[in-house]
């Protein structure tokens, strides 16, 4: 009877070897040893490295903490909820956005992955833009306000995987959430 061969554990084994060793430096003899499958099976459900790579990569990212955020009437408290899932997805993921981001320039054949990226952002995005109808944050772009929320924990995560400094375990989540208002903190209307 032939082994039940998990989606799963093929797509953790494939992100896993993808955020250590990048796109050139992963093959699908890695991928499937990781899995614990034959190479064979590999090919024959998804054709490709890179469309597995891909599927891998979308999966991942469909349900990742960061893109699940829904606005509320707190600002503080979704701000806090964002950096909390941006830091669950990281922790699940390791560094697979930067990763991503490093490769994509080198490897069009991950071109498929940026709109579920973007999707992440966007809902980021959408959240903040709640706000700023409300006057709770200032105007201005909120893909750029998503970004700059976020740019710091994932500089502080690269460094971390360079093996500099120590992460994200001695972030104070409040003061992080309070100084990020106090540069873009709107005038709510009296």
């Amino acid at each position: 009877m032939p082994k039940s061969v998990d989606t799963a554990d093929i797509y953790a084994a494939a992100i896993a070897l993808f955020c250590e060793r990048g796109f050139g430096g992963t093959t699908t003899r890695q991928i499937a040893d990781r899995a614990g499958i034959n190479e064979v099976t590999l090919f024959r459900r998804f054709g490709s490295k890179a469309a597995l790579m891909e599927a891998a990569i979308i999966d991942a990212l469909a349900e990742a903490p960061f893109g699940q955020v829904t606005p509320s009437a707190d600002v503080t408290s979704d701000l806090s909820t964002i950096v909390e899932a941006y830091l669950a997805t990281y922790q699940r993921h390791g560094g697979l956005a930067l990763t991503l981001f490093s490769q994509l320039p080198h490897h069009p054949e991950l071109a498929g992955t940026t709109p579920a990226l973007m999707e992440n952002l966007q809902n980021v995005a959408g959240v903040l833009a709640h706000h700023q109808a409300q006057g709770r944050i200032r105007p201005g772009n909120p893909i750029r306000f998503a970004v700059e929320l976020i740019a710091p924990l994932a500089m502080v995560g690269f460094l971390n995987q360079l093996g500099i400094g120590s992460g994200h375990p001695g972030l104070d989540l409040n003061d992080y959430v309070e100084t990020y208002l106090q540069g873009h903190q709107g005038q709510q209307p009296g």
